[in-house]
């Protein structure tokens, strides 16, 4: 019987796939495209990250799983207080590994999202992590987030804009627009005093306290860090202490340290260094570290996380864009991020697949996704500052696909000839040139109200007047009515829905771009139509609405004086805001649309199928391919792929 390994990558637009194949990169790629079956795949609704990888590991729609957006409201919580839709105790469903463990079979499961914590560890289960990382939501074995150290200058206003508000519920693992972390740490310049041990011919410039804090703990550890030159070279040493000859890394300028060991009150967690920028007659320092992802427990069973980090060294988690787009790190330096994670996660592979049992491997890889959220404008000229470093861009994102072909080419190696292989994505990609913030239109047209409104102009401190508000808005075009089955104290009674809803529906497909004098909303949908595409129960929103080509909903909302008087409508910056997102979120949109290959000993190559098929048929036909019962509770059903001749031909009994 033929294994089947399930690649997973994040955010994979078939237009640039292609590009890139074409141009002659992805020589690993284009083998794979010669000899598998390829579909073009109709997302979810709307097309995200946590409802599309869980429909992709069921095969059921998001109404069915309960989890229909990144961000789920609490129920009788105000509609700001979400859950991490990641949280595999939200889901209903089954999942195919879990079809499999059931019967007994083996299956390994690698970072896959909404799979953690593991609903049932059984025997021939073997997890690791799938706690965070996707949509810039730190992983919970984060135990401190990577930040950089500042000396001898401000540190920069916050540049990230990103398209959320910072939600309650999960604000300790939510980075993107974090605005209570600009993730710069200032430090202080001093004399050296109290050094021993200084290596021969290093002459001490300045010393720094290094402080360490695990996110929610209030115990913190510091490290000594000596700046000095040697050999005309500008040099920092970094200890535990200041003894140099126990110095734990030394580092010159564009230098990353080894991975260094650290505890807190959870546990011990590694981390490295890498030093940015030192000018000593300046006094000037940058010092980035990355995430400290904790070394025990990330794993099912969990003795496995002393073996894999014996085998393939310290976890590489964090690659989001809030380093790059809050200014801490360069384009190089996030692809040196990208490039670790990539290599780490390689080794995680070869280890498993050669070292233990398995009937279906699952991966997930969310590096794509994020280098086209940094990069995208570079692809596309109808965004008004596409020429803006478009070159470096461009080079970003094939460094970053030469990444992934080189991660097909490690999967493809760890696998014999008759298991077969499905690369798969969640969504596709397109342009964002515009921002249209969201919940600042709700409130010019008085359906949100915040308490600098009750106050007067500059009175009040912004919050949301939750008694008197009838309509909040998440990510990525959702509305939520504040109704009192929502919340208790929601003001909005059952009879008054259908009506606040076509003034909403209504005040959407009236709205205009000023700067263009064009209509942006392409579609309104109710409950009923977001039924019919799998929106459905109580996760569901009252509406879901979709934009033009090029716009996003941003849900930050403006607070004190002025702010019932912000431009709706925002150009977006390249390396400050992203520049690329979903496609409209719309699972009919064709640049929403993302791909599948699928090459298997029984399923004939066939290049491309002429038709689309939909998301929450993969899992039954993949647990076809691998003779088992699809996941419960299953919408989809099996693709009619081609069979090999020899099985073709065969005459039907």
């Amino acid at each position: 019987m033929s294994k089947l390994f399930v690649l997973g990558i994040d955010g994979l637009p078939a237009t640039a796939l292609d590009r890139f194949m074409g141009e002659g990169i992805l020589p690993n790629i284009a083998k794979l495209v010669a000899g598998s079956t390829r579909l073009s795949v109709v997302p979810t609704l709307p097309a995200l990250t946590a409802p599309g990888w869980l429909t992709i590991g069921s095969g059921a729609h998001p109404g069915t799983l309960g989890v229909g957006n990144i961000l789920q409201h609490v129920p009788g919580e105000t509609l700001d207080h979400i859950r991490n839709g990641f949280d595999r105790s939200l889901s209903r469903g089954e999942y195919l590994w879990e079809a499999l463990t059931a019967e007994g079979r083996p299956a390994i499961v690698v970072k896959y999202p909404g799979s953690w914590p593991v609903a049932e560890p059984r025997p021939g289960l073997i997890q690791v992590d799938g706690a965070g990382g996707y949509a810039d939501i730190t992983c919970r074995f984060e135990e401190v987030p990577s930040a950089v150290y500042l000396c001898g200058e401000a540190p920069p206003e916050q540049q990230a804009q990103g398209c959320c508000s910072v939600p309650r519920g999960y604000d300790d693992h939510w980075r993107i627009d974090s605005a209570q972390n600009s993730g710069f740490l200032p430090v202080v310049a001093r004399e050296p005093l109290g050094w021993t041990n200084v290596p021969d011919g290093f002459k001490p410039s300045f010393e720094v306290l290094l402080p360490l804090q695990a996110a929610g703990q209030r115990r913190r550890v510091v490290r000594h860090a000596l700046a000095g030159e040697r050999d005309g070279a500008p040099v920092l040493l970094i200890g535990r202490s200041k003894d140099a000859a126990e110095a734990l890394t030394e580092l010159t300028p564009g230098q990353w340290s080894a991975y260094l060991e650290e505890s807190s009150a959870a546990g011990p967690y590694t981390l490295r260094f890498k030093l940015l920028e030192l000018d000593l007659r300046a006094g000037l320092l940058r010092l980035y570290h990355s995430d400290g992802h904790r070394s025990t427990g990330f794993t099912v069973p969990e003795s496995l996380a002393g073996e894999l980090t014996a085998a393939t060294g310290p976890v590489a988690e964090w690659t989001g864009t809030f380093d790059f787009m809050n200014g801490l790190v360069d384009l190089d330096t996030q692809l040196e991020i990208y490039d670790r994670h990539t290599a780490w996660l390689e080794s995680v592979i070869t280890h498993l697949a050669a070292h233990k049992p398995w009937d279906a491997f699952f991966v997930h890889w969310h590096v794509v996704e994020y280098a086209h959220h940094i990069a995208g404008a570079a692809l596309d000229d109808t965004h008004p500052r596409h020429a803006v470093d478009q070159q470096r861009y461009l080079d970003f994102l094939r460094d970053t696909y030469r990444l992934l072909d080189r991660l097909v080419g490690t999967v493809s190696a760890a696998l014999s000839g008759d298991d077969g292989l499905a690369l798969v994505s969640d969504h596709g990609h397109d342009v964002v040139h515009t921002l249209f913030y969201l919940n600042d239109f709700l409130k010019q047209r008085g359906w949100l109200v915040t308490k600098d409104d009750e106050e007067g102009a500059g009175g009040g401190d912004g919050a949301i007047d939750w008694s008197r508000s009838v309509a909040y808005g998440l990510f990525p075009g959702l509305i939520l009515l504040n109704t009192s089955d929502r919340w208790p104290g929601g003001p909005v009674e059952p009879e008054r829905v259908p009506a606040l809803r076509e003034e909403i529906s209504a005040a959407l497909r009236g709205l205009v771009d000023p700067r263009t004098g064009r209509p942006v909303v392409t579609a309104v949908l109710r409950p009923q139509e977001m039924a019919a595409m799998g929106q459905t129960g109580s996760s569901a929103p009252d509406l879901f609405f979709t934009m033009d080509r090029g716009y996003e909903p941003a849900t930050r909302l403006h607070t004190g004086a002025g702010s019932k008087d912000v431009p709706l409508f925002e150009l977006t910056e390249p390396g400050h805001e992203l520049t690329s997102g979903h496609g409209s979120f719309h699972p009919l949109s064709p640049s929403a649309r993302t791909l599948a290959l699928i090459r298997h000993p029984e399923v004939r190559e066939a290049g491309t199928v002429p038709y689309p098929v939909h998301m929450v048929d993969l899992a039954p036909t993949f647990a076809q391919l691998l003779k088992v019962r699809p996941p419960h509770p299953c919408d989809g059903r099996p693709l009619d792929l081609p069979l090999p001749h020899s099985r073709a031909e065969e005459p039907r009994r």
